[in-house]
């Protein structure tokens, strides 16, 4: 399987005027070493937020959208997504299929369809090799805050599971993501990436299990363009 290439999304942010800086893990090295290989990948994760964080101190101008633990994340979806889903449907929801990402979008559209219906049925999706979640989970990341100077973040997918969701996490193959992006393109017209292709193959293989006139929804997130580098063999990623 092809390594995740983010040049494609480098360009776009050029085009919108950002100016990128390289990631490095450099300074950090000495505390790496003494990490097992999965503490290693969190590490760089927090180093990351880190950065983000120094820089936001560092100058009033900027702001950090700190998106994986930025309560506003939920709340935007909560009153727009979740909301537009309950109005196209007419209220009629038995489940909800999102990948869990950050949890922003999974949670928030939870919680508006659960206010009209507590029985929707909710269910998280992540790629094969995903760990964030069992890194917030197992709360692997609280001493990575302690130990880079940085005040503890609680993470949406921490909220998320304190509120019991979501009913099941599924895990979701690349090529069985990716074949459903190509379906999608060639037989709907719609040009969307990877994370929408696993999110529509796993709200087919839940329908399979409900029963007639069950309504299962989901969300299309992402855009074809930015898995153009990893093209033929593009990989789901978190």
């Amino acid at each position: 399987m092809g390594p995740y290439n983010p040049e494609n999304r480098i360009k776009t942010m050029k085009f919108f005027g950002a100016e990128v800086a390289n990631f490095t893990t450099a300074g950090y090295e000495g505390i790496q070493k003494q990490l097992k290989p999965d503490e290693q990948s969190a590490a760089t994760t927090i180093i990351g937020m880190k950065k983000c964080y120094d820089l936001e101190k560092s100058d009033p101008k900027i702001w950090w959208a700190n998106q994986s633990c930025n309560p506003y994340n939920t709340l935007a979806h909560r009153d727009s997504t979740g909301k537009e889903i309950l109005e196209q449907t007419g209220g009629r929801v038995n489940a909800c299929v999102a990948s869990i990402g950050t949890g922003g979008t999974l949670l928030s559209i939870a919680e508006a369809l659960r206010k009209e219906n507590p029985d929707v049925k909710v269910i998280g999706l992540v790629p094969e090799d995903t760990l964030i979640t069992d890194w917030v989970k197992n709360h692997i990341f609280d001493k990575f805050f302690e130990q880079f100077g940085m005040p503890k973040y609680k993470f949406i997918i921490e909220t998320m599971y304190e509120s019991g969701l979501p009913d099941q996490v599924m895990k979701v193959k690349d090529e069985d993501a990716r074949d459903m992006s190509n379906r999608l393109c060639r037989e709907e017209g719609l040009f969307c990436g990877m994370s929408s292709g696993a999110n529509v193959y796993a709200a087919i293989q839940l329908a399979k299990k409900m029963k007639k006139g069950d309504n299962v929804v989901t969300v299309l997130v992402d855009r074809r363009d930015r898995y153009f580098l990893e093209y033929p063999k593009e990989h789901y990623v978190i």
